[in-house]
């Protein structure tokens, strides 16, 4: 395992199984550790500079969150998922923000879509630079928002659980990386509630989660039509909606 981790900040040790925690989560999101690697609790200390006892902490941590597996005679490992958990971390994620995007529209949806068109703005850059790793965290974060903003610290809660792991397979998966359209089709969900539409901004999150299961798990990268993914998603959600006397087009959010 040649990943460099930088060494804990003596200073730092009254939340050292926190920080410990915090930096390998991000190294497993962010695809540091390869699919297959096991992590040793010996190693991980040396390079840390810290004892076992963090490093045990955070394992077991990340084992719970799902982020990491504890396999008999093999130790503690980064999964290999298949596209079977990504089906089911995403039926999650529908069913989460779903449930979260009409009380975020009745407790403020204008403000909500500040936030949204905020984040937006941000992806274009980073898409832009062709920061692919940035794009994906952007992308976590806007729809994270829209969780948050439903004030249900359940539902966030739940919502959080699921994230680090859709996170760590788009890192794994290439198919995300140049995607036509993939800030504006965030765009029009912000328009969406913006407008308040909460029956809209549903339909366009169901979609984007079947059009999107569907281009990470074919072989060809392309969705159920047979088209590449950003063709399809446009003209599965091709309809306008007159909302508050302005035309939205609801394409499929990522």
């Amino acid at each position: 395992m040649t990943t460099t981790i930088r060494p804990i900040d003596p200073g730092q040790r009254s939340t050292l199984g926190t920080i410990v925690t915090d930096q390998l989560r991000d190294h497993v999101i962010h695809g540091r550790f390869p699919p297959g690697t096991v992590l040793g609790e010996v190693d991980l200390a040396a390079r840390f500079g810290v004892s076992r006892g963090p490093i045990r902490e955070a394992l077991q941590r990340l084992v719970q969150e799902g982020l990491l597996r504890r396999e008999p005679k093999r130790g503690i490992s980064v999964p290999k998922l298949d596209p079977a958990d990504l089906r089911d971390v995403y039926l999650a994620r529908e069913a989460i923000e779903t449930a979260a995007v009409g009380r975020a529209i009745e407790r403020g949806g204008t403000s909500l879509a500040t936030a949204l068109r905020s984040l937006v703005t941000r992806m274009e850059a980073a898409a832009e630079k062709g920061d692919w790793a940035a794009v994906a965290d952007l992308d976590m974060a806007f729809h994270r928002r829209i969780v948050e903003a439903s004030g249900s610290p359940r539902l966030g809660r739940l919502y959080a659980s699921v994230l680090g792991e859709a996170l760590a397979f788009l890192n794994m998966n290439d198919r995300h990386r140049g995607r036509p359209g993939v800030t504006a089709d965030h765009s029009d969900l912000a328009e969406l509630i913006a407008a308040g539409d909460a029956a809209a901004s549903i339909a366009a999150i169901r979609r984007h989660y079947t059009t999107s299961v569907d281009r990470l798990t074919r072989p060809d990268g392309t969705t159920e039509a047979g088209r590449p993914d950003g063709d399809a998603a446009e003209a599965a959600a091709s309809a306008h909606r007159t909302t508050r006397g302005r035309h939205v087009t609801a394409r499929t959010a990522t």
